[in-house]
């Protein structure tokens, strides 16, 4: 979902507790915050259907500076797996008014992505860089950003914590993510191109 570009960017790419469960995968609600102050939300909902789960994320981050919105992003997308594999995703972003879309789409010997700068083909096992499907960490899949519509270039480490896991992601995108002993997204920070850090506090 890049490199240190506008904060709202890297957090695309987006932990709570659960406020519901569906299909067995429990919802995350989230808080965006940066210097103590909420700037948005991160809200990802499961859903499933004829054997496939679908994940829904809306991110909105608009700080304010003296009550007056300063920044605006919106980014949305909708993503199907089928037995842990990806299927396709959908995105749709509105930063400040200019929308960026991309698809993708898994097919018999590869991922079709579509972006703003047009088609690719990549491996099969390509998959979007979504923050709480761990499994795609650690360099072994391709990933991609689905605010870009482009690969992304990463470098992983991975550490245990308590029982739990925390990844750290260098690269074109500098964030630090921890998961518990069953997997569920626990704790999510991310360095922006104005210095500062954003965290994810729950909802």
């Amino acid at each position: 979902m890049i490199a240190r570009r506008s904060l709202p960017l890297l957090l695309a790419a987006t932990p709570a507790l659960a406020q519901g469960q569906t299909g067995g995968q429990a919802d995350y609600r989230w808080r965006v915050m940066r210097n103590g102050t909420a700037i948005g939300t991160h809200n990802i909902t499961f859903t499933e259907r004829g054997g496939e789960r679908i994940a829904v994320s809306e991110n909105l981050v608009t700080p304010r500076v003296m009550g007056v919105v300063v920044y605006r992003y919106e980014h949305r997308l909708t993503e199907v797996t089928r037995g842990g594999r990806f299927v396709s995703v959908r995105s749709s972003l509105n930063r400040n008014g200019t929308i960026t879309e991309v698809e993708a789409q898994a097919t018999g010997s590869g991922v079709t992505l579509r972006g703003p700068e047009g088609a690719l083909n990549l491996p099969a096992q390509a998959a979007p860089l979504s923050w709480w499907e761990p499994q795609r960490f650690g360099g072994s899949v391709p990933l991609f950003g689905t605010t870009t519509g482009k690969p992304l270039d990463l470098r992983w480490t991975r550490e245990a914590v308590g029982g739990g896991v925390r990844w750290r992601t260098a690269g074109e995108i500098e964030a630090v993510l921890e998961f518990d002993a069953s997997g569920r997204w626990t704790a999510y920070q991310v360095k922006g191109d104005d210095g500062s850090t954003v965290i994810y506090a729950a909802a």
